[in-house]
């Protein structure tokens, strides 16, 4: 059966505000190798925690046919996000069709980067263009506590120095704050990766329903957190480089880089 064409160009999308659609987030798979306590944590997802089967996730050829009817509303940037995307078997592949499709400007990844090392080069060469890594912490005990005991920091450094190899060169850096867990440690992160192309962006702890057992008391607001970076380092406003745009962005005043 012959299916019905998707017009290359529709009427742009908008939100209720008026805000036109320009990015689609594509979740291609449900499971992840940690066990984040803010998003995924091990009570609630343990061993025997029944995923979507593998026959029940959209195949790449049916990915790739969402894209490009979203793209025909005007959409331009595709990020890919999981669960844990790097663990959907030759996700490169994925990322080649999707980079086939005319009117496509940005393809994105976000990834806990423990598979980076191995990874990387692949998903480069296919067309990937930026990534974003969760790095929560450089101590390696408080890492492994907030990736539910399953992660090292130096793991994640490791897929970090990979995808740097493998010609990505500007990074999203993102860090759940956590009162009374990793709070204290936001200026060692901004300024290990100061002076950097990478930007870290700081992320207040949310609330995903029932599963985090989202605490109010654990919510560091992100003006202080703004208050002690800036302690150590002034900055200055930058205008969003879209409309609609969520991060708030911050450049280091001396010149070194920028913060969200």
């Amino acid at each position: 059966m012959n299916r019905p064409a998707i017009p290359h160009r529709l009427e742009p999308a908008r939100d209720a505000l008026s805000r036109p659609l320009h990015d689609l987030r594509i979740s291609v798979i449900d499971r992840c190798n940690f066990r984040c306590p803010y998003c995924m944590p091990e009570d609630q997802y343990a061993h025997d925690h029944v995923f979507l089967p593998k026959d029940q996730r959209l195949r790449f050829e049916e990915i790739e046919r969402i894209a490009r009817a979203f793209v025909a509303l005007g959409v331009r940037k595709l990020r890919l996000t999981g669960g844990e995307p790097l663990l959907r078997r030759d996700l490169h592949e994925l990322v080649h069709q999707l980079a086939q499709i005319p009117g496509v400007d940005d393809i994105a990844l976000t990834t806990n980067g423990v598979l980076l090392p191995r990874l990387a080069q692949a998903l480069r060469e296919a067309g990937l263009k930026r990534l974003t890594v969760s790095l929560d912490s450089l101590d390696p005990d408080t890492f492994r506590q907030l990736s539910g005991g399953r992660g090292e920091v130096a793991d994640v450094l490791d897929g970090i120095a990979a995808a740097e190899a493998a010609g990505f060169t500007s990074i999203k850096l993102n860090c759940v704050v956590l009162r009374g867990v990793n709070d204290h440690q936001v200026t060692d992160l901004a300024g290990r990766f100061r002076g950097t192309p990478h930007v870290v962006r700081f992320i207040e702890y949310m609330d995903v329903g029932t599963v985090n057992r989202w605490c109010a008391d654990s919510v560091v607001p992100s003006a202080e957190l703004l208050a002690r970076i800036q302690a150590c380092w002034p900055l200055r406003v930058l205008e969003p480089n879209y409309r609609g745009e969520v991060a708030r962005r911050y450049a280091y005043v001396d010149g070194a880089g920028e913060i969200g």
